[in-house]
């Protein structure tokens, strides 16, 4: 399986090219017939992971893909759940390699997000996890670029793509409130850094997006209140 948009060089496809391959549609990485959300979400992911990777994680999946586009509220949702994950299972993660264990008790511990506007009630909590990982560490423009990329993976970059128009259009406090997280997470890597191993959270991380993904699809289903809980997924 190839990463970026391929229109058939070569014979290879990418993850949602293949999707509209085998839905019967012209060739495209938007098939009209997967869920907008997911197809962000493994677009990114596949374009973002070494072939190998690709073909062990996201190709499996691709079929259950197909005939995931439905009405709005399964859309929200799905945005809902990797919010979610962003600040419940991505943030908690990299504090706690921080040795930052009370904070990310505290995240781990915030309420379910289902919908991207719920971020509004945690504004002040990620604004305070953003500022106690940049005190906690304040190496982060001296690690540079190598440490923000393990918070900021193939994985972290697809919830971003899939969720970035819902924080976009919800206004500006729960955009900032969407990058606080996001930094947070940064600073929390800058601070373990050279101290842990950032791989084994990364991977760590990476395997609860399969499941976040299965949450993703289930949402189009009509027994969508019997998703798995966040609790479910955590590294």
């Amino acid at each position: 399986m190839a990463a970026g948009r391929q229109r058939g060089r070569d014979g290879a496809l990418c993850a949602m090219e293949a999707v509209a391959a085998l839905a019967g549609e012209p060739l495209s990485d938007q098939p009209s017939c997967a869920s907008p959300v997911l197809a962000a979400f493994v677009r990114t992911w596949n374009d973002g992971l070494p072939r190998a990777a690709r073909d062990d994680l996201i190709l499996p999946l691709l079929p259950r893909l197909a005939g995931t586009r439905g009405p709005e509220q399964p859309e929200r949702r799905r945005a809902g759940l990797v919010a979610d994950w962003m600040v419940r299972i991505h943030l908690p993660a990299w504090f706690r390699l921080a040795k930052l264990n009370v904070e990310a008790d505290v995240l781990a511990g915030l309420p379910e997000i289902r919908d991207v506007s719920d971020l509004a009630a945690l504004c002040d909590h990620l604004k305070r996890a953003r500022k106690r990982a940049a005190i906690a560490n304040l190496t982060l423009c001296q690690t540079g670029s190598s440490v923000r990329a393990a918070a900021w993976d193939a994985t972290y970059r697809a919830a971003w793509a899939a969720v970035q128009d819902e924080l976009e259009a919800a206004g500006g406090p729960i955009l900032a409130a969407g990058w606080d997280a996001a930094y947070a997470a940064a600073y929390a890597a800058a601070r373990a850094c050279g101290k842990v191993s950032l791989e084994p959270t990364r991977r760590a991380l990476q395997d609860t997006t399969l499941v976040l993904i299965e949450r993703m699809i289930a949402a189009g289903d009509a027994g969508a209140g019997e998703l798995r809980s966040a609790a479910d997924i955590r590294p």
